[in-house]
C-alpha cells in the first residue's frame, strides 16, 4: 500500500519573494507536480491561476536568475536553472522549472531525495502564506529523518506544520491537476464556501452574500453557476 506524507511550510512576509506575491494576492493559487531526478536535481511544473498582476510578478521572479527561492535552509542553493513558460493567459500561467547540480542549500525535494525512496511523487499547493506538500511514496521507513530535517533546520521566517502520515488516499485525476477559474468566479466561490453558502442548512442567503461582496445578486448568481459548471465539467469531463 502506497503511503502519503503531508505537511505545510508557512512563510512570514519578507521571507521569500515568490511567497510574498501569494501573500499580497490572496486569490493567487499555485498547484504543482514535482519529481526528483537525483539528489541534486529536480523538476517542477506549476500551474498558477489568479490576477494578471500576480502572475506577471511570479513569472518575472521565476525567470530572474538572481532570485533563488528553492532552499528552505539558511544557505541558498546554487544550481543550473532552466525555466520555461509553457502556457500564458490573463488568468493562468504554466511554468516549467528544472534545477540541476544543486549544491549548498537544501530544498524540500533534495532533502526528500536524501531520505525517501526513489520514484516519490510530490503535489503541492501554494495559497497566501502556506505552501502545502503531499508526498506519495512507496515506504515511509525514513520519513522521520525528513521530518527532523524540515522541522529543525528551516531558515528564519519559515515554519513547519505536520499534517498527516498514512495510507495514500484521494489520488484520482483531480489530485494531479486543477480546474482554472477566472478571478471573479474564484472570489465568488471562495466567499460562498467561507460564509457557509454550501453547507446544509445554508448559513447565508445569496442576497446576503451579494451584499457582503458588494455585487448585484444576478451577477453573483451567474458567477457561481459558471464556476460550478466549470468545476463539475473539469472533474467529470465533457459529456
Amino acid at each position: 500500500m502506497m503511503r502519503e506524507f503531508a505537511f505545510d511550510i508557512v512563510y512570514e512576509t519578507g521571507a521569500d519573494p515568490v511567497m510574498d506575491v501569494f501573500i499580497e494576492y490572496p486569490t493567487l493559487v499555485g498547484e504543482a507536480l514535482h519529481g526528483c531526478v537525483t539528489e541534486d536535481s529536480f523538476w517542477r511544473v506549476e500551474r498558477l491561476t489568479g490576477p494578471t498582476a500576480a502572475l506577471d510578478s511570479v513569472e518575472r521572479l521565476r525567470l530572474d536568475e538572481t532570485v533563488r527561492t528553492a532552499s528552505v535552509t539558511e544557505t541558498n542553493c546554487t544550481a543550473t536553472r532552466t525555466h520555461d513558460v509553457l502556457d500564458r493567459s490573463e488568468d493562468e500561467r504554466v511554468i516549467y522549472t528544472h534545477l540541476d547540480g544543486i549544491e549548498d542549500g537544501d530544498s524540500v525535494q533534495t532533502l526528500s531525495a536524501r531520505y525517501l525512496p526513489s520514484g516519490s511523487l510530490f503535489c503541492t499547493t501554494r495559497r497566501e502564506a502556506r505552501h502545502r506538500w503531499r508526498i506519495f511514496l512507496q515506504s515511509d521507513e525514513k520519513v522521520g529523518l525528513l521530518y527532523d530535517a524540515l522541522s529543525a533546520n528551516l531558515r528564519s521566517g519559515l515554519s513547519f506544520h505536520m499534517s498527516h502520515l498514512g495510507e495514500a488516499e484521494e489520488w484520482g485525476h483531480d489530485s494531479l491537476g486543477s480546474v482554472s477559474l477566472p478571478p471573479d468566479q474564484r472570489r465568488a466561490m471562495r466567499a460562498a464556501l467561507d460564509h457557509g453558502y454550501y453547507r446544509t442548512p445554508r448559513e447565508i442567503t445569496l442576497d446576503e452574500l451579494a451584499g457582503n461582496l458588494d455585487v448585484p445578486r444576478s451577477t453573483l448568481s451567474y458567477r457561481l453557476r459558471r464556476a460550478e459548471e466549470r468545476l463539475v465539467t473539469g472533474y467529470l469531463g465533457e459529456t
